[in-house]
């Protein structure tokens, strides 16, 4: 039950990028580069969700790369990336993704961190081990006083891995209705097929680290101007989003803070053109 158009869109978006590999575990982490060098805009980083992938930017990428060298990381244990060796944490992660960005963004050039989700619970920590370069770090949809364990974004339904696709997409997109839009129409295709392929391939086991404070913790003394973007309609920052902005404001007074109305946690994808047209005024 994959969507042709979707998968046909997906492909030729791949079929543009470069493909770069850095050390990962006993295997390698793959980013996608898309767009041009540009002396006038540095290079942004671009760091997905949880059981995600480099797709989770579909909708912003062929905007961005008109203006931007774009480096987009499929996380390790996601995607196509190899995963790291049990156990791991957050620093761990942060390790494998900051020293790759080395090697994708290279000759200390200064670049932009851009994620999403659970990308931006461990951003905290590359912002500090990047911080000769790092020029910022925009948050969309992070929870950043830590992923509860109640609440609507934990009312999912589990999907068995053998389950025939068929039966398998009704209970996905249901679970992207209730986890990652507002609107349910915006649970579309397009969102389904890439749904159907992250979850087949995600191995990563990120919701412990993402119910920790370390995102929290690790904003403290950031070496770089900070920005949010949350949808009020994002379920994952149960019980409210008020107490999210209250701390960061607290701890960065010159954070740039928006909220989009009506919009849920995948931000990027569902009010696609709001975050399109704010990311420049962000990072330029």
């Amino acid at each position: 039950m994959i969507d042709k158009t979707s998968r046909a869109l997906l492909d030729a978006l791949l079929a543009r990028s470069e493909e770069i590999r850095t050390p990962c575990g006993d295997g390698e982490m793959v980013w996608r580069v898309w767009g041009r060098d540009n002396s006038e805009r540095p290079p942004v980083v671009l760091l997905h969700g949880g059981f995600g992938a480099w797709n989770h930017w579909v909708r912003n990428i062929p905007v961005w790369e008109k203006d931007y060298r774009l480096v987009a990381a499929d996380l390790p244990g996601c995607g196509d990336s190899a995963s790291l060796p049990r156990p791991y944490d957050a620093e761990d992660l942060a390790k494998v993704v900051s020293a790759g960005i080395d090697v994708a963004v290279p000759d200390q050039q200064p670049f932009d961190l851009v994620t999403f989700s659970f990308g931006g619970v461990i951003s905290g920590l590359i912002a500090h081990k990047q911080a000769q370069r790092i020029r910022s770090l925009t948050l969309i949809g992070s929870p950043v006083l830590g992923l509860t364990g109640t609440g609507p974004a934990n009312d999912l339904v589990v999907v068995r891995p053998d389950l025939p696709v068929d039966e398998a997409a009704p209970l996905h997109r249901s679970n992207l209705q209730k986890l990652m839009v507002c609107n349910p129409e915006a649970a579309d295709d397009l969102a389904l097929t890439i749904q159907l392929e992250n979850m087949s391939k995600a191995r990563l086991r990120s919701r412990g680290i993402a119910r920790s404070m370390v995102l929290a913790d690790s904003l403290r003394d950031l070496p770089c101007q900070l920005n949010c973007i949350f949808g009020d309609a994002d379920v994952t920052l149960d019980p409210d989003l008020a107490s999210v902005r209250a701390y960061v404001e607290d701890i960065h007074p010159n954070v740039a803070f928006h909220v989009l109305p009506d919009v849920g946690h995948w931000a990027q994808y569902e009010a696609s053109a709001a975050v399109n047209a704010l990311l420049p005024e962000l990072i330029d």
